[in-house]
């Protein structure tokens, strides 16, 4: 206690002397509160005149010195896909003492190598410092759950918690005439009244990922694929995204931490991990990333080996089997084999910025690809009696039909590629709703729209007569031929005659707006998914075509216009 007082009271004599401060005798209201700074009773040698009761106040040296320090107290490897090693450094911060080390025992250590400056019992002078090495290797469990104890003469067990889990990398490129199917899966629940109106509700936070592939392999490297997979088959393993793979421009020494590249929309992630492919399934190094730049990816331990230009580079998920592979014999030295890999980590991907948006959710502007027809329909909830004598008793408790339209997208391209995967993480499956344009001539205007006037001529096609402003034709996408685009709900409709229609926006259009500007008037409809999983198709990497579809399904989700529940 004196040495945690002195410096604060007894230190000096002038000043402290001179100036006494003011003290009623009572402890501080702060560290009075503190169980083990209370108030406390000291006895003072008699030679000190000015005796006061005091209470004991925490300093830095407390906190520091006169213990030992064990760095770092948990060693979180996360994915060994290679040897690591780590260093755990011992510090005896006692001031005047010296310490004995009787024990430094490693548990549940299968695969990992502990190198120690000494054998115990080690001699620890004061303020001294040792260093442990840890290696931990490739070999052993999958999981990695071990202990490493410093026990010293007179102290407790110090424990150092080490961690992680033990993957392979699977070096094998696949054979891109045949293309990667990558599947996204999310999981919906959905509640429908019988107006049609949903509450849906995502049960999963990322999807569910997998890619399937077909592989030629010969060779060595069909050997070592039946091995891997006769050993390894049931573990977790480093999958390379693929589609993401580019191709090193410059030499790489060894030891360096910088690998120079493009990282821009492929799937790196800062504490992810990436792979170097040479030539061969053999010639592989699996590197965890701790930042990426624009034009490189830094990382958290160097390279084991150089890296010559024209290596293969892939961000890496870890991944299992999801069955076993079908392998197909083609020579006594070649074969096919067709895998398909479940990611078994968090797949998240960055949000949709740069969409339009119309009532509080995106528009899908974007054209759909139509070198294939796309299909189109209505789905109506319909309810049956059929009492089997008469005609069956029909209603549609909903009067409403929920349009369902596909839509086809085709990439060229990162970004392209990056913008279609965002759109498939805005829709979640079947959760979320987007403004889905039918991106179809539906309605031809006539005559000039001024921009302060909230009416249109169109031609005649029954909407006043059949639409009845009901959801799914009541919100139009107006494109102009320079680029633009108006988003405007129909608040009223009559027929003027067989020839004409007048439409009446909910609000002008803000520009004059000639039939010979237009380029399309578009229905638009609420919509969202109609199946939690979808399908992304790569002919080839990132840097090229890739094929993805959804089907859209109308909802009758509540709508601040609406007014009252539909009848």
């Amino acid at each position: 206690m004196w040495h945690g007082l002195w410096p604060l009271t007894f230190s000096g004599q002038g000043d402290y002397f001179r100036f006494p401060p003011f003290w009623d005798g009572r402890a501080s209201g702060v560290l009075g509160s503190e169980p083990t700074y209370g108030r406390c009773t000291v006895e003072v040698p008699q030679h000190i005149g000015d005796q006061r009761r005091g209470a004991m106040q925490p300093l830095f040296g407390d906190d520091f010195f006169d213990r030992i320090h064990v760095e770092p107290r948990v060693l979180n490897l996360g994915s060994i896909s290679s040897v690591q090693r780590r260093a755990v450094r011992v510090w005896n911060a006692f001031r005047s003492r010296a310490l004995t080390l009787t024990e430094a025992a490693l548990s549940g250590g299968e695969g990992i190598v502990l190198t120690a400056p000494g054998m115990p019992p080690l001699p620890f002078a004061p303020l001294s410092e040792r260093t442990w090495q840890v290696a931990v290797g490739t070999d052993g469990p999958p999981v990695i759950g071990a202990t490493l104890g410093f026990r010293f003469d007179g102290f407790p067990v110090l424990p150092v918690v080490i961690t992680g889990q033990r993957i392979v990398a699977f070096a094998f490129v696949p054979d891109w005439s045949r293309g990667v199917l990558e599947r996204l899966t999310w999981r919906t629940d959905i509640l429908t009244s019988p107006l049609q109106v949903e509450q849906r509700r995502g049960l999963r936070s990322t999807p569910r990922r997998s890619f399937e592939a077909t592989l030629i392999v010969d060779g060595r490297e069909r050997v070592l694929l039946d091995l891997a997979v006769f050993g390894w088959g049931g573990r977790t393993w480093a999958l390379p995204v693929w589609p993401d793979g580019q191709w090193l421009g410059a030499e790489h020494a060894l030891g360096v931490r910088v690998l120079a590249c493009d990282p821009t929309h492929r799937d790196f992630r800062p504490g992810g991990l990436l792979l170097l492919r040479g030539a061969t399934a053999f010639d592989t190094e699996v590197a965890e990333i701790e930042s990426i730049g624009a034009d490189r990816v830094v990382l958290r331990h160097p390279t084991t080996r150089a890296w010559p230009r024209g290596t293969r580079l892939y961000p890496v998920r870890t991944a299992r089997l999801a069955e076993a592979p079908k392998v197909t014999r083609l020579t006594d030295r070649a074969a096919s084999l067709a895998v398909r890999f479940d990611v078994v980590e968090p797949c998240d991907w960055p949000v949709l910025i740069d969409a339009p948006v119309y009532r509080g959710h995106p528009v899908l502007a974007d054209r759909p690809y139509e070198s294939e027809s796309l299909s189109a329909g209505w789905q109506r909830a319909l309810l049956f009696l059929d009492n089997e004598f008469g005609a069956p008793f029909v209603l549609d408790p909903a009067d409403w039909a929920a349009v369902t339209q596909s839509h086809r997208w085709r990439t060229h391209g990162r970004a392209e590629r990056a913008r279609v995967r965002s759109w498939l993480y805005a829709l979640r499956g079947r959760q979320r709703a987007v403004w889905r344009p039918t991106h179809a001539d539906d309605l031809a205007l006539l005559a000039t729209v001024a921009g302060t006037a909230t009416a249109a001529d169109v031609a005649n096609v029954g909407l006043a007569r059949f639409g009845g402003l009901r959801p799914g034709r009541r919100d139009l996408r107006i494109e102009l031929r320079d680029g633009r685009a108006f988003h405007r709900r129909i608040t009223a409709a009559v027929s003027l005659d067989e020839a004409v229609d007048r439409i009446t926006f909910n609000a002008a259009l803000g520009a004059e707006v000639r039939p010979r500007d237009v380029q399309r008037i578009s229905f638009m409809a609420l919509s969202r998914a109609d199946s939690d999983e979808t399908e992304i198709e790569h002919h080839t990497d990132s840097d090229g075509a890739a094929d993805a579809a959804v089907v859209l399904r109308a909802v009758r989700d509540p709508d601040q216009d609406d007014g009252p529940a539909p009848a």
